[in-house]
């Protein structure tokens, strides 16, 4: 390296000290970069994951819109509950939907209105209402669903299935540092949406 003896505020005397300082602080300067990288990366994850949730509901949403349905991605959800695992409690849906009760009662409440599903006393508890998806709501059932797997291939598309994989994995890990009780592997193997 040529160090200029010109005076002046570029002199000899700064290229060295520049030097000197980006030799000596190297390994800190390193670790400093980590630090802030993990900072912007554990910030901006938030953001993404809220994004990516946001945006998914959103294009099955439209999915379901264009095919001329009246019902968003969660109702979906709801229904295919009920399709794939008969009549329910609301607390039953709830546990199966990974949403909390109230939130459900409202899905219940908005699919009632569209003549999808209908409540009835539980015979053997009658604090307890029981929902079953109507005969309305079964001539849907192949649309809809198909209409939801196939929003979900597009959004996925180009990405490998072993790549899915991982991604599922790291976000069971994640639900797992949160809540040690969750299993969202297991829960997907336990409640599967069936293909029509």
């Amino acid at each position: 390296m040529t160090i200029s003896t010109t005076p002046g505020p570029w002199g000899w005397w700064k290229k060295w000290g520049r030097v000197l300082a980006e030799t000596e602080s190297l390994t800190i300067f390193a670790d400093e970069s980590k630090r802030f990288y993990s900072m912007v990366l554990s910030k901006q994850l938030g953001v993404f994951l809220n994004f990516v949730h946001n945006k998914f509901k959103q294009s099955v949403n439209e999915a379901f819109e264009k095919g001329g349905y009246d019902i968003t991605a969660e109702q979906f959800l709801l229904l295919d509950t009920l399709w794939t695992e008969g009549q329910l409690s609301q607390q039953q849906i709830a546990d199966v939907m990974m949403k909390d009760k109230n939130s459900v009662v409202k899905l219940v409440d908005s699919l009632e209105n569209r003549k999808l599903v209908k409540r009835e006393s539980n015979s053997k508890d009658r604090r307890q209402n029981i929902i079953k998806v109507t005969a309305k709501a079964n001539k849907l059932q192949d649309d809809v669903t198909n209409l939801a797997l196939e929003s979900v291939a597009k959004i996925t598309d180009g990405i490998p299935e072993e790549e899915i994989e991982v991604f599922i994995k790291v976000l069971d890990v994640m639900a797992k540092n949160m809540d040690d009780k969750v299993d969202l592997i297991e829960h997907a193997r336990k409640f599967p949406t069936k293909r029509p």
